[in-house]
C-alpha cells in the first residue's frame, strides 16, 4: 500500500510540474481546417471575419503549424481563443504562439499571443 501511495504521489507531482509547451502557427477554426487546411497559404489567408462566423465558432479553434499539423484547443481554450479573436485588430495572417499542455493533437490552453 505504501509503494502504491508513493508511486501515485510521484506521478501526480511530475504531472503538476510538467512544463508548458509553446506551439506556434496560425489560429484557425476546425471546420475550415478540415476543408482547406492543406491548401497553400491557407493559414496566412484565413481571416478574422471567418473565425467569427457562427459555424466556425461552433467547430472550435486550434493552431495550424508550419508543417500542416493541426492542434485543437480544449473547451476553455476555445473560450480564450474567442476572447483573443474579439480583441484582434489584424484581419489576416493571424500567427500566434499558444502556451499550454499538449496531448496528441489536443491542447489545454493557458495563453494565446500574437506573433
Amino acid at each position: 500500500m505504501k509503494k502504491l501511495a508513493i508511486t501515485l504521489f510521484f506521478a501526480l507531482a511530475a504531472n503538476a510540474f510538467a512544463a508548458d509547451t509553446v506551439v506556434k502557427g496560425y489560429l484557425v477554426d476546425t471546420a475550415c481546417q478540415q476543408d482547406d487546411g492543406n491548401t497553400p497559404n491557407f493559414g496566412a489567408e484565413h481571416s478574422k471575419q471567418c473565425l467569427e462566423m457562427a459555424e466556425c465558432i461552433r467547430s472550435g479553434y486550434g493552431v495550424l503549424t508550419e508543417d500542416k499539423k493541426y492542434i485543437k484547443f480544449d473547451k476553455p481554450g476555445n473560450v480564450e481563443a474567442k476572447k483573443f479573436i474579439d480583441a484582434l485588430t489584424k484581419k489576416k495572417d493571424i500567427r500566434v504562439a499558444v502556451t499550454g499542455s499538449v496531448s496528441g493533437d489536443k491542447m489545454t490552453v493557458t495563453k494565446i499571443e500574437l506573433q
